[in-house]
Order: structure tokens, then sequence, then C-alpha cells
């Protein structure tokens, strides 16, 4: 089981739309993956379609050292997508209620979710506080999207010092995902820049501007099963391949297939209400 935070000091850099869209991806590729929502925000949890539920990770971070894994399993709930579960968030959640920055970590220690999971993703607000610095000492790893642009190619490498200085014994940046990529000469700069400065860690895929990530999250839809032609999807499946090395045609072809059961469920689903109410 691999744990991994999303993780980005800036705000409106797309961490909830990629932990989200990742999530979904490996659950299609038959990948039993925890989601979960440590942002008062609670966006992930729109986005998944589950909304706030109780308990969830506010319950978790409050309840004793005795007591947390119990509320932490408690706290899981199903998606709409099966092998995608996810521990919702709430707006009461605050830095305040964190009281040890490894009690999420001993938690998850003690629950043993190797046994269930084979990846839990961990979705954080932005800034570098107590509730950030408790993702990134559970996980093994650390994934950064980032804006393409001077001030946030900048605050990376701070945002790093930071991190070595506060979690010394957390997850580290391995993956720098160039997001809100329109091809132009500026933003080509910019990536060769965090090539240079963050070397074999910036993915060589980019995710492009593409209005079907807004447009599955007004709608709550999902954008492998109802989207899975656009450039964005198409994206997001080179990127799971390249993050997780997994075979890019299995991922299209365990993707492309559960889409087309989708479609074929929702065609009976509509026959069935139609014939009934003919009846």
């Amino acid at each position: 089981m691999k744990i991994i935070s999303i993780l980005n000091h800036k705000g409106g850099v797309g961490k909830t739309t990629f932990t989200g869209s990742i999530a979904q991806a490996l659950a299609l590729t038959g990948k039993k993956v925890l989601a979960i929502d440590n942002d008062s925000q609670h966006n992930l949890s729109s986005l998944l379609n589950v909304g706030v539920k109780r308990p969830n990770i506010f319950d978790v971070y409050t309840a004793s050292p005795q007591e947390a894994p119990k509320k932490f399993l408690e706290s899981i709930v199903k998606t709409g997508l099966p092998g995608l579960h996810l521990i919702t968030s709430c707006s009461d959640l605050l830095d305040s209620v964190v009281l040890d920055v490894n009690h999420l970590k001993n938690c998850i220690t003690a629950c043993a979710l190797e046994r269930y999971y084979d990846f839990i993703l961990i979705d954080n607000a932005p800034g570098m506080d107590k509730l950030q610095s408790s993702a990134v000492n559970a996980s093994d790893e650390i994934y950064v999207p980032t804006e393409l642009k001077q001030f946030a190619v900048d605050g990376l490498v701070e945002m790093e010092r930071i991190l070595q200085s506060r979690c010394p014994d957390g997850g580290r940046i391995t993956k720098i995902i160039p997001n809100f990529y329109r091809a132009v000469r500026r933003q080509n700069s910019f990536i060769a820049a965090l090539n240079t400065m963050f070397p074999n860690r910036v993915t060589g895929t980019c995710i492009p501007i593409d209005p079907v990530f807004d447009e599955v999250v007004t709608e709550g839809k999902i954008l492998f099963l109802h989207r899975l032609y656009s450039k964005g999807a198409a994206c997001y499946i080179k990127l799971v391949h390249e993050l997780f090395l997994l075979d890019e045609e299995g991922v299209w072809d365990s993707v492309s297939d559960k889409r087309d059961e989708h479609i074929r469920s929702q065609a009976r689903q509509r026959y069935f209400e139609n014939k009934a109410k003919a009846e």
C-alpha cells in the first residue's frame, strides 16, 4: 500500500480535481483506493458526490489515540464507484483540532489498511500548518500539482525547505505535475525551470486547461465514464501510467470497458423505467 499526499501551499492549483480524478482512474483499473478529504472546504467530498458525512476526518483528529482507529474505520464511506472509498471532511476542521501531527499516521498504522487498499490519497488544503504536517507525516510520497507561473514555481523550493524542516520523517516530494497547461512558450520555459530545480521529479504529462473538468463537477459525473474521449481524460490516463507505472494500454482498456459497462447499465435502467411507466 502506498500513501500519497497531494499538497501545495498555494491555493487554486487544482489539487482537489487532481486527487479526485486520479482516485477514480485507479479505481477503474481495479485498484482499491481510499481518498481522505483533509480540507475544511470539503471539496473532494463534493467532487466524489458524497458530501459531508459523520463521523469524518474531524472526528478522527478529535478522538483520543485509543479511540481514533475505530473512529477512522467508522468514517470510511463508499462512493458511487466500486473500489473507491472516502473519508469526508467538514467546515469544523481547523488546525487547532490537531494536537499531535503523528495522530493520523498512528491511526492508519493501527488500522492495518494495507489489507484493504492499494493506495491512500490525501487531499490537503492550501498552507503548511498542522493539518498538512499530519498528512505528510502519514505519507510515503507527496505529489504537487502546480500552476506554471513565476510565484508558483518559486514557491515550490520554499515549500520543500519547510517540509524538510517541519516533517523530517514524513514523505518527500516525488512528483510535480504541471497543471492548466496551454503549450505556450512561457509555460514551457517554466517547465524547463522546474526540471532544472527538481530533476526527474516533473511529470512529462501536463494537465491541460479543459472545460470538461468543471462540467463533470457541475453535473456530478465521473470524468472517465461520461467524458472519456475528452482531452482531459486522455491526459489523466497518461498520468496514471506515468505516476504509478501502470501499462497505458491496459489502463485505457480497463477504463473503456468500465465505461461501456456503465452505458449498458444506464440503458437497461432507462428501459425498465420506461416500461414501468408504460404499464
